[in-house]
């Protein structure tokens, strides 16, 4: 009996398959989602909930974003760093106590914009690398901009031609002694007005006498009570006239403005005092065309009523046939009223603009951007050694290139453009020797303790 029952119940009917219930990923997928929640009970009874990584998406987005503000970040802290150490190292030399006879010297700084860009890139650079130093070494500076091409060369031949008429008169004057008084005297009592076409006879009045102005007749220390009791100072002397060789310095910021100094300094030495009378040409059509006419410049402001930049003097074709400043004793030093070298006279410089512009130039200009540590630390080292050095030498063929990388990332249309209108900047730059023969250059050759 027991087998049979056994057998039976080994036999019994087995149940269905679609009472059996399925446990297949349908049903793990409908099932509700468990929230991760902390192990601390604490925790999860405040309800806070468990920190998870983020999707894939999201982490590629985050990890893209931290890349590139960390790689300014840095970049930015490296550029204050490294304006530190160098405002540090010329720090001493703010601290130096001055007497009242005695006045720091003086840096001229000429900066123009790059071309086809604003005056705004180069300035950047110079308040950025170039001016924290010269503010942390307490050294005194003029600063000279231009927005269009000619301003700087202009007025640095202006100034050369003003200091060649001013010794040209004094010379003059000692020369012709009393003769030319005399001449004066008579055109003036004849009452003879070339320009206006009148002429009548004067008389001659007795009273008239050479008239001499108040700055000849006494100066203001004679009349302040002050000065009886505190004996006044008998000069104030400029630290950049007790050593021509460090006086003053020009520093350019940027190619083209480099070269139009050098141009400006070439034309003021060599070309005339008056401006030469414009060639004229006719086209076939019988109209006059002046002969160094320019297409003017796509890019140039409508609302500038200003009037152009007068045209050189002299162009470089002429140098070697110019006499050299005729006017000027150049067997010694040149100096201006206040016994300081003039501009010419004093060391120069330059810095790059390191400015790129163009679409294919895209991955230089990321690069750049996150690299201007470099160009901080340049420039701050060559700014502390026209503070801390301030050695010259004298100007050299080679130095006629200074800054010539630059012009690598001038845009080439640009260029050309610049030369079919016989742009300044964009025709070489041709010295004489006879001007740089005078000129010098700060040396950067200098000892910095870490």
């Amino acid at each position: 009996m027991s087998e049979t029952g056994g057998k039976a119940a080994s036999e019994a009917p087995k149940p269905a398959e679609s009472e059996i219930p399925k446990t297949d990923g349908t049903a793990k997928k409908n099932a509700p989602k468990v929230k991760k929640q902390w192990k601390n009970p604490a925790l999860r009874m405040m309800g806070i909930p468990r920190f998870s990584l983020p999707s894939r998406n999201w982490m590629i987005f985050w990890t893209v974003l931290a890349s590139i503000g960390g790689g300014i970040a840095y970049d930015k802290y490296q550029q204050k760093q490294i304006r530190k150490k160098w405002m540090d190292q010329v720090e001493q030399y703010s601290t130096e106590v001055y007497a009242n006879d005695r006045i720091p010297r003086k840096l001229t700084i000429f900066i123009a914009p790059p071309p086809n860009d604003f005056l705004d890139e180069s300035l950047r650079y110079f308040k950025r690398y170039i001016k924290p130093v010269l503010n942390a070494s307490a050294v005194d500076y003029e600063v000279f901009t231009e927005n269009r091409q000619g301003d700087i060369r202009n007025g640095v031949a202006e100034k050369i031609r003003q200091l060649r008429r001013e010794q040209k008169k004094k010379s003059g004057d000692n020369a012709s002694g009393d003769s030319d008084k005399t001449k004066s005297a008579e055109k003036k009592s004849n009452g003879s007005y070339i320009g206006s076409g009148l002429t009548w006879n004067k008389k001659e009045d007795p009273l008239d006498e050479p008239t001499k102005t108040r700055q000849e007749l006494y100066q203001p220390t004679d009349v302040l009570g002050l000065y009886r009791i505190v004996k006044p100072f008998d000069s104030v002397q400029r630290d950049d006239a007790v050593s021509p060789e460090s006086a003053g310095g020009v520093v350019c910021i940027g190619r083209g403005a480099y070269k139009e100094y050098i141009t400006g300094v070439h034309e003021g030495l060599l070309g005339p005092l008056d401006k030469p009378e414009e060639k004229v040409e006719v086209d076939a059509e019988g109209n006059k065309v002046p002969a160094d006419f320019s297409i003017p410049d796509e890019q140039e402001d409508d609302e500038d009523k200003r009037e152009p930049v007068p045209k050189p003097f002299i162009s470089p074709a002429d140098y070697s046939k110019a006499e050299l400043a005729p006017e000027l004793n150049l067997t010694q030093i040149i100096r201006n009223d206040k016994n300081v070298p003039v501009l010419f006279e004093q060391p120069v410089y330059v810095f790059p603009v390191p400015n790129i512009l163009g679409f294919l130039n895209l991955p230089r200009k990321i690069y750049r951007f996150y690299t201007k540590r470099y160009v901080a630390e340049d420039y701050c080292e060559r700014t502390s050694t026209i503070v801390v050095a301030n050695t010259s030498r004298p100007f050299e063929f080679r130095d006629a290139f200074m800054g010539k990388e630059e012009e690598l990332d001038w845009p080439k249309k640009w260029v050309e453009r610049g030369k079919e209108k016989g742009s300044e900047w964009a025709q070489e730059l041709e010295v004489d020797e006879r001007v740089t023969s005078r000129m010098k250059v700060f040396d950067r050759i200098v000892e910095t303790s870490e």
